[in-house]
């Protein structure tokens, strides 16, 4: 393999492992992620965990602030908001174009998705967040979702807000259950709807969908702190508290 190549896919694994560790929620939020470190942990380079944070700084995973280095993007009631009201925006816009534009094949792969996120068991037993299957059946079942919309810079711009969020996601999952969500029940009125071509409906259900997740993590009366020892980035679920 030429040298370039190994450097991307060194790149890619340092990326797709940081990623996800901060979508599980294994990197808490507001937490600094230190170049030696990490490159330590994943035997690469600091330039290869660099590029890979560069990469997540841009999906708005990670921030970057001169003379302070990379963090973990921390949580905030108005990032929420604003992240929120983009979504209902625009993705509920791509699910819309999808129906109007989709055909038999979008329809099986709807239905696909839904039925692996379905079968796919929430949690791990290792940790209060979704467990990486789970979580990466939800973003599929998503994806198909919207899939057939026909703008591809829509998607991609859904897709990076839904990754954003999905921190917040990870969080607002425990205290749901506590509440009585049942996210399986949210989705497949999702696919039931979608596949029934029933376009408002649908929106309307996506909409409610993307913003109980808000509304639970607003309406927590959140005492903890987001803090993680200044050496530290990884820590367990705990309280957090939404600035």
């Amino acid at each position: 393999m030429p040298a370039t190549d190994a450097a991307v896919t060194r790149t890619e694994r340092a990326y797709q492992q940081i990623r996800t560790d901060i979508l599980a929620g294994r990197l808490r939020p507001g937490s600094p992620l230190r170049l030696a470190a990490l490159a330590g942990e994943f035997s690469v380079s600091m330039s290869v965990v660099r590029e890979a944070l560069n990469r997540l700084s841009g999906h708005g995973l990670v921030t970057t602030t001169p003379n302070q280095g990379f963090r973990v993007t921390p949580l905030s009631r108005a990032d929420l908001e604003d992240l929120t009201a983009l979504r209902l925006t625009l993705e509920c816009q791509a699910l819309a174009g999808s129906i109007a534009s989709a055909d038999v094949r979008w329809e099986g792969e709807v239905v696909s998705a839904h039925h692996v996120l379905e079968r796919t068991p929430i949690s791990d037993g290792r940790s209060p967040g979704a467990s990486d299957e789970w979580t990466e059946a939800h973003a599929a079942f998503h994806d198909a979702l919207v899939a057939a919309c026909g703008r591809p810079r829509l998607l991609a711009l859904v897709r990076s807000l839904r990754d954003t969020a999905e921190v917040y996601r990870q969080w607002a999952g425990p205290l749901g259950e506590k509440r009585g969500r049942d996210v399986e029940v949210e989705h497949r009125a999702l696919m039931e709807l979608a596949t029934a071509r029933r376009t408002e409906d649908a929106v309307e259900a996506l909409r409610a969908h993307i913003q109980r997740t808000t509304d639970i993590l607003l309406a927590q009366d959140i005492a903890g702190t987001d803090a993680v020892p200044a050496g530290d980035a990884r820590g367990s679920h705990g309280a957090i508290l939404l600035r």
